[in-house]
Formats: structure tokens, sequence, C-alpha cells
């Protein structure tokens, strides 16, 4: 019974007290309640992040919550693979895919600050292109930039210089790098006297414990071995907890997540993600309720089952906009090969007959020699492999390349002249496979470094690498 509890209670649902009782049906569920905690103790990790009474927080890592933390992560390594190679295929359509999320961001903070901001004005204040912004409108301009300041850092050890010039960009203010701590709220937020009961929640840090809690932060964020999900969820935490600064601490805690996430290899993908819903009061109240089960009973598990569940949510959305991408560059691919061949295709001349002209032709005397030389201006054509060898060769790729298709290494292998240039619809005739196949099947012998992709007019075309270029 102790095990169905807990099970039922951690691991089905990551339960609080009052959802047990709730659950249950019954007042007094002590015995029960103990039974989860035991059950909860094998798999309590304590970390070393700790609360403002210097006690430290824990997280539990049950086998479901486990399992979709790595999901969460696959995801967003998945989604990080594909918005490259996509980015690859053309910058420019995926230049428009980064600045129109952007744009969906400064949206969600728009309608959060009751903004009126038409579309063609978000477009100018995520592309910079905006001469003048009303005062009102400066912190969807600090917004973007702070995203961006999050898309392009590199992973690496985090810093308290990192998070206080992020916050700098938020506010629009001068960085001073020589004095962080002027960056900190200085304003008391709750009575000192409040602070004077052992285990009672907090509104906030009292200002002079600000500065300790923000480096034990950074130095949990470098030091913890961590999922990735877990530590950019107690920074998001922490900065709601701790409210270190006098403006947008909410704000910066959905930035600081984002930063963590960043972190660990992942380049621009978080800062892309809509978690700013997490803002919207409709969430918000959701959020406040797990955060307080979180801080009251040291257990940050309360808000990082809810936190999992929303960006898994909003990863897939970010996969499904990429797909909607993907399927416009092949739709923009094959029909930039039609008007190709519409340009290319020969249009038929009417035939004119002409009646014979008679000429009258000089007779040759047979004692005159006439000798004929062919002459023709070519350069030296490359020959490719005969059939026989084309076969080997096709055996020895599959074997060299195990996600490498027979219809990929056959052709290859019989299309792989140095200084010639192939094309999808090469492939596609000679393999008879559909457009699609053809496509994905010449780009994942270019993932596989055998070819280089070039674009040419309106079509790319496809030529071997020379084994030192790869």
């Amino acid at each position: 019974m102790e095990k169905d509890f807990g099970i039922r209670f951690t691991d089905e649902m990551y339960a609080t007290k009052d959802d047990v009782k709730r659950a249950m049906n019954i007042s007094s569920i002590d015995s029960i309640w103990s039974k989860v905690i035991q059950f909860r103790a094998y798999y309590t990790r304590q970390m070393d992040l700790k609360n403002i009474e210097r006690v430290p927080f824990n997280v539990v890592l049950p086998p479901k919550i486990t399992s979709k933390i790595v999901s969460l992560e696959k995801k967003l390594s998945k989604s990080l693979v594909k918005y490259s190679k996509d980015y690859y295929q053309q910058k420019r359509m995926m230049d428009i895919f980064t600045n129109n999320d952007y744009v969906s961001i400064l949206r969600i903070i728009s309608d959060l600050y009751g903004l009126n901001v038409n579309g063609e004005t978000l477009n100018a204040i995520v592309s910079e292109t905006s001469a003048t912004l009303p005062v009102e409108y400066l912190i969807l301009s600090h917004y973007s930039k702070a995203l961006k300041y999050i898309a392009k850092r590199t992973s690496g050890p985090l810093t308290e210089s990192f998070i206080v010039n992020l916050y700098c960009k938020l506010r629009g203010i001068e960085f001073d790098p020589n004095d962080l701590d002027s960056s900190y709220r200085t304003t008391e937020i709750v009575k000192r006297g409040d602070h004077v009961f052992v285990g009672q929640h907090y509104e906030a840090s009292p200002v002079s414990r600000i500065k300790d809690l923000m480096v034990s932060l950074v130095d949990f964020l470098n030091s913890s071995s961590l999922f990735s999900i877990v530590k950019a969820t107690c920074a998001y935490f922490y900065i709601r907890y701790v409210q270190p600064f006098e403006y947008y601490n909410d704000e910066m805690a959905i930035l600081m997540f984002k930063v963590v996430l960043a972190n660990d290899d992942l380049d621009n993908i978080p800062s892309l993600l809509k978690l700013e819903e997490l803002l919207t009061p409709a969430l918000a109240n959701n959020l406040k309720t797990l955060s307080y089960e979180s801080e009251m009973n040291l257990d940050i598990t309360y808000l990082l089952n809810y936190i999992i569940d929303y960006t898994l949510d909003k990863v897939e959305e970010f996969e499904d906009d990429l797909e909607q991408v993907d399927s416009q560059l092949i739709y923009d691919e094959a029909h930039q090969i039609d008007e190709v061949l519409k340009e290319e295709r020969v249009v038929p001349q009417p035939i004119v007959y002409e009646a014979p002209q008679v000429r009258h032709v000089e007779p040759v005397e047979k004692s005159v020699a006439t000798n004929f030389t062919q002459q023709v201006s070519l350069p030296n054509i490359p020959v490719g492999l005969d059939e026989n060898d084309a076969e080997i060769v096709a055996e020895h790729l599959l074997e060299l390349y195990p996600s490498m298709k027979k219809n990929q290494a056959e052709f290859y292998a019989r299309h792989c002249t140095i200084g010639k240039y192939y094309t999808i619809s090469q492939y596609k005739k000679e393999m008879n496979v559909v457009y699609e196949t053809a496509r994905t099947s010449m780009e994942n012998l270019v993932l596989l470094g055998l070819y280089r992709k070039e674009p040419l007019k309106n079509k790319f075309v496809y030529t071997p690498v020379v084994k030192n270029e790869q």
C-alpha cells in the first residue's frame, strides 16, 4: 500500500498534501502523506541552492518525471539540428522565421502591458529599423535586444556580470561591470519583522541578502550536474523568490530560464520559444501557487513538473512551425525547378519550305587531293567509374555509412566524378523516385560530406567533395 500511494501521488501525479486530501476525500491523511514522503525519498536529490534561511532545496526525479525530461531534451536537440539545417539551406527564409518568432514574443509582451502595437511597428522594433519609438514602446525594444543578447551567448560558465548586464539591457540603462551591486534592488519589499519566524513564506529577500543569494545561484548553475530543465526551473524560481531587481523580476525570470537552457549547447533555440506566455495572468496564478508549494516544502519539483509539461508544448509548437518552413522550402525549390524548366523548354518553330536553288558547281580535277580535318574546342572531359567499379563502391559505401540508403549509394557511386554537377531531378529520374525522396536523399549525401550543395540561379546543384575538402 505504501508503494501504491507513493506511485499514485508522486509518479502518476506530483501531488501536494491538499491534492491528496481531495483525491482521498478525507480530512486527515497524515499516515498516507508519510508514506508518500517515504516513497519520494528514493528519488530525492538535495541541491546546493539554498533558501533565504540557508536551508537547501531539493528536487525529486521519479521515473515518469525523468522520462519527460529526457523527452524534452531530445526534442530540443532535434529542433536545434532541424533549425540549423534549414538555416543552412535557406538563410533568407529562416531569417524571416526567426524575426516572426521574436515578433510573436513581443506581441505577448505588448498585450501584457496593454499596448496597442500593430505588426508593422513590431517588425520595425525587431529589425531595429524604427527611427523613433513612443516611450511606452521602449520595453518592447529592450526586450527584443535582451532576447538577441541571449541568442548570441555561447556556452560557458554563467557569471553575475552576465545576469546584471542582461537586466541592464532589459531596463535600457548603462551597464557598469565595475559596479554590479548598484543594479540590485535597494528598497525593502517587506518589513524586517516579517522574517522573524523560521520556515515562513518570503515575498522577497531582504536587501542585505540579495548579493549573496545571486552569487549562490550562479555557483549552483555552474556546478550542478542536474538536467538543464531542472537548473533552468531553479533559475526561474529563484529570481522570483529573491526579487533581486527593482523592476521586471518576472521578465528576468523568463529570460534567465532561457539563458540556462541555451547555455547547454542549444544556441538560440530557447530564445525563440514563446515562454513569455507564463507572464500572462491566467498562467501566473498557477505558477504562484506552485512556487509557494516549492518554497514551503523546499521541493522544486512542484514547479518543475508544471514547467516541463509547458515547455514540451512550446517546443512541439516550435517544431510544427519548423515543419511549415520545411514544407515551404520544398515547395519553393520544386517551383523554382519548374520555372527553370519552363525557361529552358524549346518552343518549336514553324517549318518553312523553300524551293531548292540550283547552283553551278565547277568540276574538280581528279588530280587535286582534298583533305578534311575535324577540329573542336572542348576541355578534358572527366570520366567516372565503370559499372563494375560503381557496384563495388556502392557496397563499400553502405558499410561505411549505416545511415545511407541503397539508392543513395548506387546513385553516388555512378555520379561521383570530380568537377561534375548533379541535380535532384537527375536523381529523381534515374532512381525512379518522387521528388521529395530525391531531395532528402541528396541532402543526406551532403550531410555525410560526399556532396557540396551550391545554388545556381533558381535551383541547387550538387558536386562531389574532394577528400581534402572534408
